[in-house]
């Protein structure tokens, strides 16, 4: 089969590799589409710890099984389904404690998924692979990240119609504001720097904010930099939230007021990752239709594109950049 694979800092390419097999057991999942995150546009740009080269890049995927071990009774083949890039343990401290975000036990397909093929094991597929309508495959391969935005949220203390700010109309920053206003009752405001990223959020119905001087209950920061959290701190009204969503670098040092803290009993936290049952809800609310996310698939490559695929989302051309793998 073919696959994207990451060969080093700045290179990528399509090969041939060996197709995945699968046991009495497993499933075989043909990845129909498969978007570029921010981890794999990190990896390109400057390496990761975690990925080695050379190994096939994406992990936000969905797809058609194409093959179901003898023993498999909850899938078919030709069942529609999104795929998780990980899930959790369920025996591990954090787990057993609320937190399975955390779970450093993580199990993991076959192989990344901006290629042909993934296999997966019946375990695995009981946390980590949902079905989903034809008519929304394109949309849940947009579960992950989905999945991250609701597990934000879970720990947040909201109560409906309270206001919410988040600042960076990004891929990110976009379902965090989704997942506060259509699935929390949230009332949203977003601002970015980029005026290009807020009219889209206009388009969906966000009010959009150039730097007011209001205060609300929560404010995510979805953007990495830490002068922000100095800047938004004075607006988080009295025994609010503030996020750190976005991903700082190790060692990133941050100063603000921890006078605010204290006296305002706002509550700091971040959060990373997402927890197998927060993917399994982002399927149900697209299936559902509760959370529209064509918005953000309109960007497709075909597979033999994959290079300008790539180009598109490292140069942040598009606010999100999908690859059409099969049909």
């Amino acid at each position: 089969m073919k696959a994207v694979m990451y060969e080093g800092i700045g290179k990528i390419s399509i090969r041939d590799v060996e197709k995945p097999k699968i046991g009495e057991d497993g499933i075989l999942v043909k990845i129909l589409y498969s978007f570029i995150c921010s981890t794999d546009i990190k990896t390109y740009k400057q390496g990761h710890p975690m990925i080695k080269p050379p190994t096939i890049l994406g992990h936000e995927c969905s797809g058609r099984i194409d093959e179901t071990g003898r023993n498999v009774t909850e899938f078919e083949v030709g069942d529609y389904v999104a795929v998780a890039p990980f899930v959790n343990c369920g025996e591990c401290e954090q787990c057993i404690n609320g937190y399975p975000e955390g779970c450093r036990n993580r199990d993991f397909p076959s192989n990344g998924a901006i290629t042909e093929f993934l296999s997966i094991d019946a375990g695995y597929a009981r946390k980590g692979v949902a079905k989903v309508a034809k008519d929304k495959a394109k949309e849940a391969a947009l579960a992950e990240p989905m999945a991250c935005a609701l597990t934000s949220c879970r720990h947040m203390e909201l109560q409906p119609g309270n206001s919410a700010l988040v600042v960076g109309a990004g891929i990110m920053g976009m379902l965090n504001a989704m997942t506060l206003r259509d699935v929390y009752g949230q009332t949203v405001v977003i601002t970015d720097k980029r005026q290009g990223r807020l009219e889209l959020a206009e388009e969906l119905g966000f009010a959009i904010s150039s730097g007011d001087t209001g205060k609300y209950n929560s404010i995510v920061l979805t953007a990495p930099v830490p002068e922000l959290i100095d800047e938004y701190l004075p607006k988080v009204k009295l025994f609010g939230n503030m996020v750190l969503f976005g991903g700082y670098s190790k060692g990133t040092k941050a100063l603000f007021d921890p006078n605010i803290i204290h006296y305002n009993g706002v509550k700091l936290t971040g959060t990373t990752g997402f927890a197998s049952k927060d993917f399994m809800a982002a399927i149900a609310l697209i299936n559902s239709g509760k959370l529209d996310l064509r918005p953000f698939t309109k960007r497709i490559y075909e597979f033999s594109d994959f290079e300008e695929a790539f180009k598109d989302a490292v140069e942040g051309r598009s606010i999100k950049v999908g690859i059409k793998v099969g049909e």
